[in-house]
């Protein structure tokens, strides 16, 4: 008896819409692909074409309940756009599913990223900014799974407290681990104001059943505040086997994106200072950004090299 492979098949019938539509026409053909005999092929005749359209369906809105949670910015966004509810229904597939479950969240992410030129934005302007906010929700979900992925293998890890010398301005800095950065057209806690009304537990049955209307997409997508966003993945709670991930976010001016350029273990904030210092910064702007530094070091978002 090869269960292996009915449990292949079985899957295939719950995320593979094709398997699953060939099956409710002919159970026969659909399972020829499979290497099963005849005994095992008859175990599939009790299975009901409807019930297992339904368990299809369940299993889903399961899983994008949790992806949305993730990505609850762009799953609004996208619930406003022609099609763009059935593409997300469309990734919960055999490649999403048959990827291991800490890392299917960032691939979902990237697959709507790939999906995004199949859509119909009002502008490209419109598709740039939702691209934008994607890749903020992303770069979140990437950290907070490879922050999981180092607690699960190797344990607890330990937050050392930052302690910045009187020469801490002379030292390299980087990002610290964890950490993401993105420019995002607005405040990331504005617009989950303005597109989620509802708690993220409870987006994606909303979305479904009132999706956001283009008018108000466009409409809050007009406005341009850009900010420089900053997150960095913690465990918040910890456990053997689910430790909770949760993000600390910072966001800084839209001038501080081109300073970040150079935030990559090369140079120092006194060199940063300098070069500014040159091209004309008044020392009121200098000790502003040199404050705004100091606190993203203190607050781990940085670090020294």
């Amino acid at each position: 008896m090869s269960f292996q492979e009915q449990e292949r098949a079985l899957f295939d019938l719950l995320f593979d819409s094709s398997v699953r539509e060939n099956f409710c026409k002919d159970t026969t053909a659909a399972l020829h692909q499979y290497e099963l005999n005849e005994e095992e092929r008859n175990d599939f005749n009790t299975i009901r074409p409807d019930a297992l359209e339904l368990d299809a369906k369940i299993r889903a809105d399961l899983l994008l309940s949790h992806f949305c949670r993730s990505f609850p910015v762009s799953f609004s966004v996208l619930s406003s756009v022609d099609g763009g509810l059935d593409i997300l229904k469309s990734l919960v597939d055999v490649l999403t599913m048959r990827t291991a479950s800490i890392e299917r969240a960032t691939l979902f992410g990237r697959r709507i990223g790939e999906s995004l030129n199949a859509l119909s934005f009002t502008s490209a302007d419109e598709q740039t900014k939702v691209s934008a906010i994607l890749e903020a929700e992303l770069g979140m979900a990437w950290t907070s799974a490879t922050l999981k992925r180092e607690v699960l293998d190797n344990g607890q890890l330990h937050n050392k407290s930052t302690q910045l010398d009187q020469s801490w301005s002379s030292k390299n800095i980087k990002l610290a681990p964890y950490v993401c950065a993105a420019m995002i057209p607005e405040s990331y806690e504005k617009l989950k104001q303005s597109f989620c009304p509802d708690a993220e537990c409870d987006l994606w049955r909303s979305l479904n059943k009132k999706p956001l209307a283009a008018s108000i997409r466009k409409k809050l997508l007009e406005k341009d505040d850009p900010r420089l966003f900053i997150a960095r993945a913690h465990v918040s709670h910890m456990s053997q086997c689910e430790p909770t991930i949760d993000q600390k976010t910072a966001e800084l001016s839209e001038g501080f994106a081109s300073l970040f350029q150079h935030v990559n273990g090369t140079v120092s904030v006194d060199y940063i200072l300098e070069q500014l210092k040159q091209i004309g910064a008044q020392d009121e702007m200098l000790q502003s950004i040199k404050a705004t530094f100091q606190q993203l070091l203190e607050s781990d978002m940085l670090e020294q090299v």
